[in-house]
C-alpha cells in the first residue's frame, strides 16, 4: 500500500478554524484514558459531542521498538493515520502493506499476523457499526478482512488531511488529541443517512450481541419485520459475518475484554465460564479471534493489540449490556 503525489506542505483550507493561527488557540485536551505500559504509549479520548453514535473512541498509539510481531484482531473498524513506521499483515496467502498515510480496516475473520517496523506512531478513530456504514457506505462482506488505503473509499480529500496532520504532528504543532479531533470533525459532515430499514437491523443486532456472551441466533430474528434471509443479508453487509459467526467472534472478544479487567466480578467470571464448553475451548476461541491467551488463563504476553481490542464505549449504544 503505497501512495504517490504526497503534498509537501499542509493545506490550511482543511484545518478547522480553532487550529489555524496562533499557538494560544490550541485546543484544550479533555480527560483521557491512558492505556500505556512499558512497551508502548496509548491514549484514548471520547469522541466529540454529537458523534458518539458513530465513533466509539479516538486514540493515539506510539511505540519505539524496531520490529514487533503481533496478531491483529481487527474487531472494530478504524480509520487511522500512520505518521511514522510501516508494517504488513498476512491474510492467508495475501500480504497487505501498511505504509505512512491514512488507513481503513474492519471485520477480520480471525486475528492475523501483523509485523510493525518502528518507531511507530498512529492516531485515529474506532467506528461503531453505524459509523463505518454512514461514512463509507461500503458493505463489509466485500471490504472487510483487509487493510486498505483510505482514499479507496473516502477519496483524495483524506490524503490531504493526512499529509497535513502528519507534518504538523511530527513538528509538534498539534498534539495527538488535536490530530484525532480533526479526523473526527472531518468525518462529521461526511456521514450519510443509513436507510431506516437497515438501521433497525443494525440496532437489533447490537442489542442482540449485548444480551449475553452466547446469544441464541434465533433471538436475533425475533421482533424484526423482515424475513430471515433479509436479516442475514443485512447483518453480513453491516457486520461482515453471518449471525452465527458474528456471535462466535464477539463471544471470544467480550470474554477476552472481561478477563483483562482486574475488577471482574464473580458473576462475570461465571457468565464467561458458562459461554464455553470448557477452559480449553475458551482459550482456543480467544486465540483464534484475539490473537493471545489472557493472563488469567495462563498467558504471559502483553500484546499491543490487546489494548486496541477493547470494545471501548460499545456499551453506550442502545441495548448493549455491560457484563461483569
Amino acid at each position: 500500500m503505497t501512495r504517490s503525489d504526497k503534498s509537501s506542505s499542509p493545506d490550511p483550507s482543511i484545518q478547522p478554524p480553532h487550529l489555524r493561527g496562533a499557538e494560544e488557540n490550541r485546543t484544550t485536551e479533555p480527560a483521557s484514558d491512558d492505556a500505556s505500559n512499558e512497551h508502548f504509549d496509548l491514549t484514548y479520548w471520547d469522541p466529540p459531542e454529537g458523534l458518539e453514535k458513530y465513533i466509539l473512541t479516538m486514540f493515539d498509539l506510539q511505540r519505539e521498538a524496531d520490529i514487533v510481531d503481533d496478531l491483529h484482531p481487527g474487531t472494530t473498524g478504524q480509520l487511522f493515520v500512520l505518521a511514522a513506521g510501516h508494517g504488513s499483515a498476512q491474510f492467508g496467502n495475501r500480504e497487505d502493506k501498511v505504509e505512512v498515510g491514512p488507513i481503513l480496516f474492519n471485520a477480520f475473520e480471525v486475528a492475523v499476523p501483523y509485523r510493525t517496523y518502528g518507531p511507530w506512531r498512529c492516531f485515529g478513530v474506532s467506528f461503531s457499526p453505524y459509523g463505518w456504514a454512514a461514512l463509507t457506505q461500503a458493505p463489509l462482506n466485500e471490504y472487510g478482512n483487509r487493510f486498505m488505503e483510505a482514499e479507496e473509499l473516502l477519496g483524495d480529500e483524506i490524503n490531504r488531511l493526512s499529509d497535513s496532520l502528519i507534518q504538523r504532528c511530527l513538528n509538534e504543532e498539534i498534539s495527538g488529541f488535536e490530530a484525532c479531533l480533526e479526523i473526527a470533525e472531518w468525518i462529521r459532515p461526511r456521514l450519510r443517512a443509513i436507510p431506516d430499514s437497515h438501521e433497525i437491523v443494525i440496532a437489533r443486532t447490537v442489542e442482540w450481541l449485548g444480551t449475553s456472551l452466547n446469544p441464541p441466533v434465533e433471538g436475533l430474528f425475533e421482533g424484526l419485520p423482515y424475513s430471515r434471509r433479509q436479516i442475514e443479508r443485512l447483518v453480513l453487509r453491516y457486520f461482515g459475518f453471518t449471525p452465527r459467526a458474528l456471535s462466535r467472534k464477539f463471544r471470544a472478544v467480550r470474554a477476552a475484554n472481561l478477563l483483562a479487567q482486574p475488577n471482574l466480578t464473580d458473576e462475570g467470571e461465571a457468565e464467561i465460564a458458562e459461554a464455553f464448553a470448557d477452559q480449553s475451548h475458551m482459550i482456543r476461541e480467544i486465540r483464534r479471534y484475539c490473537g493471545y491467551t489472557p493472563t488469567r488463563l495462563g498467558g504471559n504476553d502483553d500484546p499491543m493489540f490487546q489494548q486496541l481490542l477493547r470494545l471501548k464505549n460499545l456499551d453506550r449504544l442502545d441495548g448493549f449490556r455491560t457484563i461483569g
